[in-house]
């Protein structure tokens, strides 16, 4: 239950400040990184595109892994795929 409560308080400090998450965590550099990525986002390209740092932030805090490793879950990792000699 604890984890669900970590997680619920991970997802309103990203609402408030994107990298929130990795902050709570106590990773700060990446934290910083996703704060000013998002900072970018919204001055470069539009204000939803921070909607995917947040995700990002997120993921990386929970899970461990980027949301780009969430989304190829399915491919086969190099070690497992054979070359032809």
């Amino acid at each position: 239950m604890s984890d669900v409560i970590n997680n619920g308080v991970k997802l309103v400090g990203e609402t408030m400040l994107p990298g929130a998450s990795l902050f709570l965590d106590g990773n700060l550099v990446n934290g910083a990184v996703h704060t000013a990525a998002a900072a970018a986002a919204v001055y470069f390209m539009a204000p939803w595109a921070v909607v995917l740092v947040v995700a990002d932030s997120f993921s990386k805090s929970v899970t461990g892994k980027n949301i780009w490793e969430q989304v190829n879950i399915g491919k086969k990792p190099a070690e497992a795929e054979v070359v032809a000699a």
